[in-house]
């Protein structure tokens, strides 16, 4: 039951992205764009590791200043608490309302979080303990951050995020996406 309601939730947001600038008829107000960066991983008091996370998204337009965003981002860990078969993996979809600051300007602050959904894959093959399971957690999370516009059509983005969700756990880090407006 949670999950078709967020489900729902999630592709009304990606069809309030696709549909939005035609209805509106902005000029170049949809962006796509693919991230990459760093995080540090872990549940509760303890942290599970560092890791690379890559990713991408779209966002839409609503204003100059505002911007609803669908993204999803994949992250890994080995070796979680110094065990060789302890690994972690996580698949995270989230949706933003942004703040962007002086839009017609070239640089831009950016603010701003939403909620989503993360699939946290767990893997330990340490007898007698054989962990293998994938849990779907709910999460909140915040972004902060400059823009700068390379081109009209290309935006470079760094930015701090966080995620954290039920039973304390959390995501947090830093990444660089280039963006493409059409």
């Amino acid at each position: 039951m949670v999950f078709s309601t967020t489900a729902s939730v999630l592709a009304f947001a990606l069809g309030l992205c696709l549909f939005a600038a035609p209805a509106l008829a902005q000029e170049r107000r949809t962006v796509v764009f693919g991230s990459i960066g760093f995080a540090g991983i872990g549940h509760a008091d303890s942290g599970q590791g560092n890791a690379p996370l890559f990713g991408g998204g779209i966002g839409t337009f609503l204003t100059p200043s505002l911007v609803v965003e669908g993204d999803a981002h994949w992250a890994s860990v080995s070796h979680v608490f110094d065990r060789d078969q302890h690994d972690f993996a996580e698949t995270t979809v989230t949706g933003s309302l942004l703040y962007r600051s002086t839009p017609d300007r070239g640089a831009h602050f950016i603010a701003g979080g939403g909620a989503g959904l993360q699939w946290a894959r767990i893997h330990v093959d340490d007898p007698p303990l054989r962990i293998d399971r994938t849990e779907t957690i709910r999460l909140l999370h915040g972004r902060i951050g400059g823009e700068w516009d390379v081109s009209s059509r290309m935006a470079l983005r760094t930015e701090a995020v966080l995620w954290f969700g039920e039973g304390l756990d959390w995501v947090l880090g830093a990444r660089v996406s280039l963006g493409y407006r059409f």
